[in-house]
């Protein structure tokens, strides 16, 4: 395709990533004029939208302001209805998420955010073209297969995280788009419960498909499950599942043989969850289990006098134990007293002073302290200093 997508990637560069709105939303136009023409005039190939997706790349790493950050990636996920066909919108959309799963090793943790901002923005985008359309099957099955060939898939040349945030923001954005059906939701769902029964995904993989798909769903029926029982009032409309079917296509995955135990154990946990959300239950309610023997009222009686005396046992022994404290403490400063009595006029022997430099640069007699003799006998002062008083001593002739 003769174009000058390298002229384009210079206006990404200087002009998309710049602070003024003003040129901002020039240069945006000037790029969706320029996407439109050579749409009609001769659809973009997968070089052609992987180079544009690179240079978006870098224009989103310029961009360092998060309010501006917002509206360019909300820009960039708009261009999707640029494109005047509908493979120019899905092979687009293909080329954003395998453009960013390449670079997703180049990004560091402080541009991490803005990236998977910007992923979310592109599939908000996406599902609100396809609920314009009424999320119709013979489209919706186009943008399902690029998503089973990059965010819904085993393949481990495209990025683990980037999967996992797929799942994470997916049902979220299926609800905000809404206009979809039972037989839709389960559709759309049918990848992740066959991903999940494939042996070349990792546990980490494993972890997150049950946590940010199937478990929350069980938690939202949850949650519907005890507003009702508690007389709130629940809020209007939502996505709806078929709690049946999802459990009967769980089931079918988990007679796999390739699984290992612990993740059947985990699919046919799903599976009951599932069966009783069908049944209208609450799938994560826990029934506390009867004790095997019935006690009878003196147990009861028993088992509060003992609680009783273990209590006032635990006072007596702290109390206890604050009085041997204070006597240790009491019994110290006794046997200090004594010491400081018993040491009387005792000098220390000169060969026990030694002088350290100060600062200023004076010669200080300071002595060697050793238990038994705390008396000091200052050298060459003029002074003898005996347990802190001190006495005038005439000088020596």
């Amino acid at each position: 395709m003769d174009v000058d997508l390298a002229s384009v990637e210079i206006v990404f560069a200087q002009k998309l990533a710049c602070g003024e709105p003003a040129t901002r939303q020039k240069a945006l136009r000037v790029l969706h004029d320029w996407i439109r023409e050579q749409s009609v005039k001769k659809p973009f190939d997968d070089a052609d939208l992987m180079r544009l997706c690179k240079g978006l790349h870098y224009v989103m790493w310029m961009q360092d302001k998060m309010i501006l950050q917002e509206e360019l990636a909300d820009r960039i996920g708009g261009l999707i209805n640029i494109f005047t066909s509908e493979e120019e919108k899905v092979r687009f959309v293909h080329c954003f998420l395998k453009s960013l799963s390449n670079e997703w090793p180049h990004i560091d943790r402080w541009r991490m955010d803005k990236f998977l901002m910007e992923v979310r923005r592109m599939i908000r985008a996406c599902f609100t073209h396809l609920a314009s359309l009424k999320w119709k099957k013979e489209v919706r099955d186009q943008y399902w297969a690029v998503f089973q060939k990059t965010t819904i898939s085993s393949d481990k040349s495209f990025n683990e995280a980037l999967k996992f945030h797929f799942a994470a923001i997916l049902l979220d954005e299926m609800d905000a788009a809404g206009g979809l059906t039972k037989k839709q939701v389960t559709a759309c769902l049918k990848p992740y419960i066959e991903l999940i029964g494939e042996k070349d995904i990792s546990e980490y993989l494993f972890t997150s498909l049950y946590d940010e798909i199937f478990k929350a769903i069980l938690q939202q029926k949850s949650d519907m499950v005890s507003a009702v029982d508690e007389g709130e009032e629940m809020e209007q409309g939502g996505i709806e599942f078929n709690y049946k079917e999802i459990g009967s296509m769980l089931f079918e995955v988990g007679k796999q043989q390739h699984l290992n135990a612990k993740r059947r154990k985990k699919i046919y946990d799903l599976v009951k969850k599932f069966e009783k959300s069908s049944r209208g239950q609450d799938p994560l309610h826990f029934e506390v289990p009867a004790p095997k023997e019935k006690l009878t009222r003196n147990d009861y009686e028993e088992a509060e006098k003992k609680a009783i005396e273990l209590a006032n046992s635990f006072k007596q022994e702290k109390k206890d134990a604050r009085k041997v404290k204070s006597l240790i403490k009491k019994r110290a400063r006794e046997a200090a007293e004594a010491a400081r009595k018993e040491s009387g006029d005792i000098e220390v022997p000169e060969d026990e002073i030694s002088e350290v430099k100060k600062g200023s640069g004076k010669k200080t007699a300071i002595p060697k302290v050793k238990r038994g003799k705390p008396l000091l006998k200052a050298k060459g002062v003029g002074k003898k200093i005996i347990l802190g008083k001190k006495k005038k001593v005439g000088k020596k002739n």
